[in-house]
């Protein structure tokens, strides 16, 4: 890249991770070169104004919302507006699986692409497919293939944004050691999309229709606003996010070498482990939001206490009513997100001060115990109860999404990549999505309701183990980059000492 007086900046590679002056202590809470604070917390590149970190959270906090908005009232859409009842958790399963076979391709893509053209155009691109999918959820007649084919256009901007997420904030944040405290405050507004979702957005159809005396009109109105709202952030956002990332990759580079160099940085266990944290935590944020409320929204339909007509078409004298089931999922939800929302500066400033492997380890190991035990309660899911096990949840989910895109961020990463790294990075949360929602789906029909809960659990067990492994191997790992620089050096010192000859 290069700053505004022409300079050209080079970034730091993996072998200054001992060298890099911004990694000592007595650089901390200096400006490095080429680079400025904003709101004399942030160190950002030199061309990032106030108003483009904004809009870029900003675009965080809508992503996460608008994700999380579509799978809390999913459930609602099945049983309000198709009166679908039975089978629900194959139906949710199996369309998060079909999502994700376009998702795969998808990030990949979007990853390789904004490398090329840069990350704002395709981030806006992103906001207008899932507005658009939005406009047009609440009019589907069938699960097949009408609300099939609006998942799969809500599955390509939710890949193009999530991509983008990770992307621009690698692109923006300025220095390494603090470049947690960015991805805190990006996880603050994710998790602040979460809480909205699940506090604000989910009652707004069953307060449009009480207001309309219809529900079924009322979910048509909220996604209307809903999907409206995003498409015209599309247009603010192409306006005002940076432009970052275009022409960051050697145009000669065939797009497929540019796929290998972001699947191969797995190589080194760091990136390996930030790219399981993508997969662990994406499961974390489907799983949570979807289930939760399929598993309220069907312990009240097999209680008794939801009403839910079988013809889905609405009318004054056979309406569906289900608000009890919105006000436990609004709880759970809403406790949940909320407790992330509060962890997020927590796990920002944690990943500054201890090894990011550790971090993980220990958000893997509060993630297991919070949801192996919230999956085998005997109560209803909003129980008092099970309050502090969907904190941990929340608590587990946003640790590793903060520290998962600090590491992945890391001086590990070459910025000619990044682009396609996030790619990756995001590749890796659509396969979890994949695996671990048709197989919860599966589980929640045959088995349990709370058998989602379980495949979390165990997933948070696979990071706290992966995340200790790689604090062990980190010592190692950074003596091998010590030794690759001052090889470096050397060869750099002959070279000049034979042209002067």
């Amino acid at each position: 890249m290069e700053s505004e007086a022409g300079t050209k900046v080079q970034p730091p590679t993996a072998i200054d991770v001992q060298s890099d002056p911004e990694n000592s202590t007595s650089s901390k809470n200096i400006t490095p070169p080429n680079r400025k604070r904003l709101f004399r917390i942030f160190i950002v590149e030199e061309n990032i104004s106030y108003s483009n970190f904004i809009s870029y959270l900003i675009a965080c906090f809508a992503t996460i919302c608008l994700v999380a908005y579509l799978n809390v009232v999913q459930p609602f859409v099945l049983a309000i507006i198709l009166g679908i009842t039975e089978n629900t958790g194959n139906i949710t399963g199996s369309l998060a699986l079909y999502d994700e076979i376009i998702a795969l391709p998808a990030t990949l893509l979007w990853g390789i692409l904004s490398d090329r053209v840069g990350r704002r155009p395709v981030y806006s691109f992103g906001f207008i497919c899932l507005g658009t999918s939005l406009v047009l959820y609440p009019y589907v007649k069938n699960v097949y293939p009408h609300m099939l084919l609006c998942r799969l256009l809500f599955s390509v901007g939710s890949a193009a944004a999530t991509c983008m997420m990770t992307g621009t904030l690698g692109d923006m944040a300025g220095n390494q050691h603090e470049r947690g405290r960015v991805s805190a405050i990006v996880g603050l507004f994710s998790a602040f999309g979460g809480m909205v979702a699940g506090l604000a957005l989910v009652k707004l159809p069953d307060q449009l229709g009480k207001k309309l005396h219809d529900e079924y009109r009322g979910h048509q109105l909220s996604f209307t606003i809903v999907g409206g709202c995003a498409l015209a952030l599309a247009l603010i956002l192409f306006l005002i996010l940076p432009k970052t990332g275009a022409g960051a990759a050697d145009e000669t580079l065939n797009p497929w070498k540019m796929l290998k160099y972001g699947v191969l940085a797995a190589r080194d266990p760091r990136i390996g482990l930030a790219y399981l944290s993508s997969f662990v935590s994406r499961a974390d944020t489907v799983l949570f939001t979807s289930f939760v409320s399929l598993w309220v929204i069907q312990y009240h339909i097999d209680g008794g206490s939801c009403h839910i007509k079988l013809s889905g078409l609405g009318g004054a004298d056979d309406e569906s009513s289900c608000s009890i089931a919105v006000t436990d999922t609004h709880r759970l939800t809403g406790i949940g997100q909320g407790v992330s929302l509060i962890c997020a500066p927590i796990f920002g400033y944690a990943s500054e001060r201890f090894q990011k492997s550790t971090v993980l380890a220990f958000a893997g190991i509060v993630g297991a115990i919070g949801s192996l035990p919230f999956a085998f309660t005997q109560t209803s899911p909003a129980n008092g109860s099970n309050l502090a096990f969907v904190s941990l949840i929340g608590m587990g989910q946003i640790g590793m999404i903060v520290t998962g895109m600090t590491l992945v961020n890391g001086v590990h990463t070459d910025p000619k990549y990044r682009g396609s790294i996030a790619g990756v990075f995001s590749f890796c949360g659509a396969v979890s999505i994949m695996v671990m929602a048709r197989l919860g789906g599966y589980l929640f029909d045959e088995w349990m309701h709370g058998a989602p809960f379980v495949l979390m659990g165990i997933a948070h067990l696979l990071i706290a183990l992966m995340g200790i492994y790689v604090r062990i191997v980190t010592p190692r790992l950074e003596r091998q980059d010590l030794e690759r620089l001052k090889a470096m050096e050397s060869r750099k010192t002959k070279e000049e000492g034979d042209r002067l000859e």
